[in-house]
């Protein structure tokens, strides 16, 4: 008798073993350029312009690609050398990645929203036409030592074919450089054309993760290297008194250094258990900066004065399309800060040396951190290497940007390399936050259900951000560094694209001819950051479950509803197709299917990420316990449409992944606080889901091979709590407006009339 295992089934057991096939090798981070002839070893600046700079050739035929995004569990690591794979006509065991140097790969910004792939396979500009002229030129090469006409070559494996007999790459140009420009005059291949890309290769980092032979952030060390703990204040505000050294005067074991800069302290040691124990004996006065009352969060983000202000959209008849409405709505919705909760607690190593620092880093934006590290320590840029080591998952901005900030900070004062590992409080309580959010929402009928008004004010608060100035990280802040100030608001003119990046799914992926979008975002006590979907998530949130409250509102089931308020066929596709996989039958009315105890139910929601940049519908099925209110997700119908399928199977692993976050974010998530700091410290206080909740998903894609590359990674988790929202109304005919939907809040739902 043969079992098998589907995945939901694995990951509510307890245990697997795995074997590994032959795949292709990743490069240790700190060794990767001992064989490699590569022109820009050093801190000259990488030219994104030279093939060079993309991509090298070694004696062997091995080829290294060179690339700026990082693989930070998603699997883009995979899908890059797929690209690389099919553009040259080399095997995936040919080919070995480098990534995220700030003296070896190009600058490609953060490897963060969904753009990764997008980056990497646009036609223009990037990695897909590097390898697309590198082909070209190694073409032309062949073409000369063959004696025949490009386009009487053929390519496999490395093997220029053609005129008088065959040539390698190796024997073309190994182990030298192309010296040239990327022109533009390349044309890379079609999509159709593609043999790896759209084929479910498997993850090229995973075999090493399962056995545990592959090499973190936190297993960096180096020669000479010390180890240092951050003495934190109660609060971000809280100003340093004074130190007073150890109890009774004495050092304790292998304690070498107390660095205090403003109001940063560390002690430094030996051995990071001495760390600890130096840390936890310091004294330390403070002046403790009270938090505001937990309570009051959406209260005091309505009573902000110093805020920035935009308007998103703006039809300029909103008021009087509401006045005409046949029918209208009022409500509001709530979504809480929320932290990024990575498994294991950030680490980083850092060596300054003179006016050189060298720092190994788990963060998303290798070129910002030196940036924010190369102010922070007063040193030029150039002189600033950063080296990306794969952390734990992140998705953000967890601690892994500000522990590089602190070793470097401490590592210049002591004068050696110094690592510098988070504890879980440190990781909790000292990460930039997910921002907290409040809509009030308005909107109108007409006398066939239709909308005709949509008036949207969101209400939130933010405070720092992704590295680049220094103190945009908490460190920065302790240093004493300048804060950016709130940005002015700008000129009250409305935004031509309400769901483009740069307004964070603001507006509801419908057509509506009346459409008013608002926001206010003023500044918080707590650090923010981008969380996945980054205010995507809290804006989705309110819109499609405004969107389905308007639809009961009308007495019309809430898929017809949304189909009928669209024009984008794309998105139209997504709804059809996750709609059919549920079985999804009309709901004009809450179903309330159970009359018992335990009630059943199913909600949708669908958006476009970003207005062009990935389309998503998904179905939630839910059991709510009406006496204890405990929400179960026990299945999700997903569809997605994010152009070509790069990795079918890769696409379905960050489907999953997305849903026990979004799951999660929906059904538990929230930082606490108290007046002297922050209480969620722990997986005790700041609980997250577990394996053994993994809800049953099915999980289609729709393959458009005639479009460009979307996003992936953010999409689905972006409608996950107005999915599970809806469905919650359709189990038991009560609307929750609050995340996350906890038992004691989903009970004083069920008790209001």
């Amino acid at each position: 008798m043969t079992a098998t295992l589907d995945r939901r089934q694995f990951l509510a057991g307890t245990g697997a073993m795995f074997v590994a096939a032959t795949l292709p090798r990743l490069l240790n981070p700190r060794t990767a350029f001992a064989t490699l002839q590569a022109p820009q070893i050093g801190p000259a600046l990488v030219d994104p312009t030279l093939i060079d700079s993309w991509l090298a050739v070694l004696g062997n035929g091995k080829v290294t690609v060179l690339t700026g995004k990082v693989e930070l569990g998603t699997g883009v690591l995979t899908t890059t050398m797929q690209l690389v794979a099919d553009e040259l006509d080399v095997p995936l065991s040919a080919l070995t990645v480098v990534e995220g140097d700030t003296w070896r790969t190009p600058d490609q910004g953060f490897t963060a929203g969904s753009q990764s792939n997008k980056t990497q396979y646009a036609a223009k500009g990037g990695l897909r036409q590097a390898a697309a002229e590198a082909r070209l030129a190694l073409l032309g090469m062949a073409s000369a030592r063959l004696g025949a006409p490009i386009e009487a070559l053929t390519v496999k494996d490395g093997v220029v074919h053609g005129g008088s007999g065959q040539v390698s790459y190796a024997e073309l140009i190994g182990n030298r450089q192309f010296n040239l420009k990327i022109t533009g005059n390349a044309v890379p291949k079609r999509f159709e054309d593609y043999r790896v890309v759209g084929t479910s290769v498997p993850r090229v980092d995973v075999p090493a993760k399962a056995t545990g032979a592959f090499e973190y952030t936190q297993d960096v060390r180096v020669t000479g290297m010390v180890h240092a703990r951050v003495v934190r204040p109660p609060t971000l505000d809280s100003k340093l008194v004074k130190v007073d050294g150890f109890p009774g005067g004495h050092n304790p074991a292998g304690f070498l250094a107390t660095v205090v800069k403003n109001n940063f302290v560390a002690v430094v040691a030996k051995r990071e258990e001495q760390a600890i124990d130096a840390a936890s004996l310091l004294k330390v006065e403070w002046e403790t900066a009270p938090l505001p009352d937990f309570e009051h969060l959406y209260g005091d983000l309505q009573r902000q004065t110093a805020t920035t202000d935009r308007i998103l959209i703006n039809t300029y008849d909103v008021e009087p399309a509401l006045a005409a409405a046949a029918q209208k709505l009022q409500v509001n919705y709530r979504y809480p800060i929320q932290m990024h909760g990575s498994m294991g607690a950030s680490a980083a190593v850092a060596s300054v040396e003179g006016q050189t620092a060298t720092v190994w880093s788990s963060t998303q934006g290798v070129y910002p951190l030196r940036d924010a590290i190369a102010t922070a320590l007063g040193l030029p840029k150039q002189n600033v290497h950063v080296i990306y080591v794969e952390g734990s998952g992140c998705y953000g901005l967890n601690g892994a940007d500000n522990v590089a900030l602190d070793a470097a900070v401490i590592s210049q004062q002591v004068g050696k390399p110094v690592r510098v590992q988070y504890m879980r409080a440190d990781e909790h309580k000292w990460e930039n936050y997910g921002q907290p959010y409040l809509h009030e929402m308005r909107g109108g009928l007409d006398a066939n259900g239709n909308v005709v008004a949509w008036d949207g004010v969101a209400w939130t608060a933010t405070r720092g951000g992704r590295p680049g100035p220094p103190a945009n990280l908490p460190t920065g802040v302790l240093l004493g560094l300048p804060e950016n100030p709130l940005p002015k608001s700008p000129p009250l003119t409305p935004a031509s694209r309400p769901n483009a990046v740069d307004n964070s799914n603001s507006g509801p992926s419908y057509v509506i001819p009346s459409q008013r979008l608002r926001s206010h975002s003023g500044q918080h006590a707590f650090m923010a950051g981008p969380l996945r979907s980054p205010n995507r998530i809290q804006n989705t949130w309110a819109n499609e479950s405004f969107m389905d409250e308007l639809a009961h509102l009308a007495g019309r089931d809430p898929v017809e509803f949304r189909l009928a308020h669209l024009k984008d066929q794309r998105l139209i596709d997504v709804i059809n197709l996750a709609a059919s996989m549920a079985k999804w039958k009309p709901r004009p009315a809450a179903s309330k299917i159970d009359s018992g105890r335990f009630k059943k139910g199913r909600g949708i929601a669908a958006m476009v990420y970003e207005g062009d940049n990935g389309y998503n519908a998904a179905v939630f099925g839910v059991t709510v316990d009406t006496k204890t209110g405990k929400v179960v997700v026990d299945e999700v119908w997903s569809a997605q449409d994010c152009g070509p399928a790069l990795n079918p199977d890769g696409m379905r692993a960050q489907a999953e992944g997305c849903l026990m976050q979004t799951v999660s974010r929906s059904l538990i998530e929230e930082l606490k606080w108290g007046p002297e700091g922050i209480t969620s410290e722990d997986w005790e206080s700041y609980p997250v889901i577990r394996f053994n909740a993994m809800p049953k998903l099915h999980f289609r894609i729709i393959d458009r091979k005639d479009v460009d590359v979307m996003g992936a990674g953010e999409v689905l988790i972006t409608n996950g709590p107005a999915a599970i929202a809806n469905a919650i109304f359709d189990a038991t005919g009560k609307r929750i407006r609050q995340v996350p939907f906890t038992p004691a809040r989903v009970r004083r739902m069920l008790r209001e009339d």
